[in-house]
């Protein structure tokens, strides 16, 4: 969400560009406490309550459509709504963002822990993912066991094949004999 914000990068490159002394160690621990302590005043004072924003950018939006229903449209009111319109917009933007990054610390923190959140997710996965139709040729198979039969069938004619991909006498083209037959009967 931050990295949408213009300002982020310049907050990011000021910070990272103040000179510290001592070991690298300490310089990069150093700099990354900097970091997060203007990062943290820089997110209150930009973005605040995500969803307090998205509540007053929508009641701001509200506020001006009834002011054109009443008062009839003007070229100030439009240009007032579009604005109003494209702030509700960005609060959304942000909002999602907000969920998403939400969602994957989520799935970080508790997804592959035999959790339930994570069988919650893997139920939801395994009901989205399943077969539920397959077309052979111009015959469509909706039955589970025609699909599986199908599928293996499939298979098996692809790796079951007693057709050989290689000739026998291939390795000893692409290997050269340095050894002749006399040399070789010497050696035995």
């Amino acid at each position: 969400m931050w990295t949408t914000h213009p300002d982020c990068s310049n907050i990011v490159k000021d910070t990272w560009n103040v000179s510290v002394v001592g070991c690298p160690m300490f310089i990069l621990n150093k700099k990354l406490k900097n970091l997060k302590e203007r990062l943290k005043v820089w997110n209150k004072a930009c973005f605040g309550n995500i969803h307090d924003a998205v509540k007053l950018t929508e009641q701001n939006l509200q506020n001006i459509q009834q002011n054109i229903q009443i008062n009839g449209p003007s070229e100030v009111n439009l240009l007032e709504e579009k604005e109003a319109h494209k702030k509700y917009e960005e609060a959304l933007d942000r909002q999602e963002f907000f969920w998403k990054e939400k969602a994957n610390l989520n799935w970080h923190l508790q997804g592959d822990r035999n959790t339930s959140y994570f069988h919650k997710i893997a139920k939801i996965k395994t009901s989205t993912k399943s077969i539920s139709t397959l077309q052979n040729g111009e015959q469509v198979l909706t039955e589970q066991n025609e699909i599986s039969e199908h599928i293996i069938n499939y298979y098996k004619n692809i790796f079951c094949s007693n057709f050989v991909l290689q000739e026998q006498l291939l390795a000893e083209e692409a290997i050269p004999n340095l050894v002749t037959d006399n040399t070789n009967n010497l050696l035995t």
